[in-house]
């Protein structure tokens, strides 16, 4: 293994589980991700845990609804013991109301769809958090999870605002409860991965938790000078807002209530349907053009079938403050969104990444998005 500095690189020898390195094979030998090699992997394996370790922690959880446990005897008897997983995972969403239980269960990928609630929840377009307008970091490499967590916060806020802290605590026992099921029906969908993003690693609880709230969601810093600065989709969307009132009051923005509306029918039948990825790309035109610039430059670094190398450094040329494990993790990320969307074809061919017809389609259409990682957006 292999760790780079300003001037040099150094071998490091670290021991591996034979398991571990036979996955490492497997995605290497099926160009899962564009690898070729295990230093590549590895490299920007470690790169994005440190990227992840590096953001500011999630707010603690303030449990106003009793222990983080969940005895026996609360777990309805008609809940099936779908896996060890969820066995695992119950005491992670303790408390979890019989309504939000029964919203939130999957018989199959169509129990996935989300439907915008028929009254409108709490509105909030003037807050206080402030965010970059940039491209998104490639630890969101889905967008179903994020538009599932503003479904979440429309039916949390139908009367009113709650605090940013709480909203987070409720989401992530929802989260585990909903990543359980589709882990259950993971296995009866062998090929999908449906549970990306979704904490569902209950030994790695702190981590999963910090991925599913960071990037999934957003995280807000300390109050610096005017504004809270805020980082992650929902943020960077303009699809909700907090106020200093009532604790860090949260609630969506007009924007993020007209985009749920938009994307009603969503679900993980993916790719998604050409005509939510239309009106997806046409929001994120108007309320984020720095993330649209990424699946911008996307299509147009994937139009001649480049190699992973090709590809990532087509983003590094853009950010050259950007190392190329950065640059590798942002450039893999839109490739996994812009599959997600039926933009990219889902597997690489002959080792190059390819437009699909939808994605040619897109590209000629769309007009420059030449927004970066200038500006602030409030």
């Amino acid at each position: 293994m292999t760790t780079r500095d300003a001037d040099s690189e150094r071998i490091v020898k670290v021991p591996f589980p034979i398991s571990l390195i036979r996955r490492m094979d497997e995605t290497i030998v099926a160009e899962r991700g564009g690898f070729r090699t295990r230093a590549e992997l590895m490299r920007e394996a470690v790169e994005n845990l440190l990227d992840e370790l590096d953001y500011p922690e999630a707010p603690p959880e303030r449990n106003s609804h009793g222990p983080l446990l969940l005895a026996d005897s609360e777990v309805s008897k008609n809940e099936p013991e779908q896996s060890a997983g969820f066995t695992e995972a119950r005491t992670l969403f303790a408390n979890l109301p019989a309504w939000e239980r029964e919203e939130l269960a999957l018989d199959d990928l169509t129990a996935t769809t989300l439907t915008a609630p028929e009254a409108r929840p709490f509105i909030l377009d003037r807050g206080e958090a402030s965010v970059a307008n940039g491209p998104l970091l490639g630890l969101h490499n889905r967008d179903y999870v994020s538009m599932w967590a503003l479904h979440r916060l429309a039916r949390y806020t139908a009367d009113g605002p709650i605090p940013f802290e709480d909203y987070l605590g409720r989401i992530t026992k929802a989260a585990w409860y909903y990543g359980a099921q589709l882990h259950a029906l993971e296995r009866s969908n062998p090929g999908r991965k449906l549970t990306v993003l979704f904490p569902t690693n209950s030994t790695k609880q702190p981590s999963a938790e910090r991925g599913f709230q960071n990037f999934a969601i957003g995280t807000l810093a300390r109050r610096v000078g005017e504004g809270i600065p805020a980082s992650g989709p929902l943020f960077a969307w303009q699809a909700l807002q907090v106020s200093s009132d009532n604790g860090l009051g949260t609630g969506l923005t007009t924007a993020g209530w007209r985009l749920l509306k938009e994307l009603d029918g969503l679900s993980l039948e993916l790719p998604h349907d050409p005509a939510l990825m239309e009106r997806f790309m046409t929001y994120l035109a108007e309320h984020a053009p720095g993330d649209r610039w990424g699946f911008d430059h996307l299509l147009a670094a994937a139009a001649d079938g480049p190699d992973r190398l090709a590809l990532v450094n087509r983003f590094r040329e853009t950010h050259p403050e950007w190392s190329p494990a950065t640059a590798s993790s942002v450039a893999q990320g839109y490739v996994a969104r812009a599959r997600e969307w039926g933009l990219v074809e889902p597997r690489l061919i002959e080792g190059r990444y390819w437009l699909t017809d939808i994605g040619r389609q897109l590209r000629r259409e769309s007009s420059p998005i030449t927004a970066t990682s200038e500006g602030t957006l409030k």
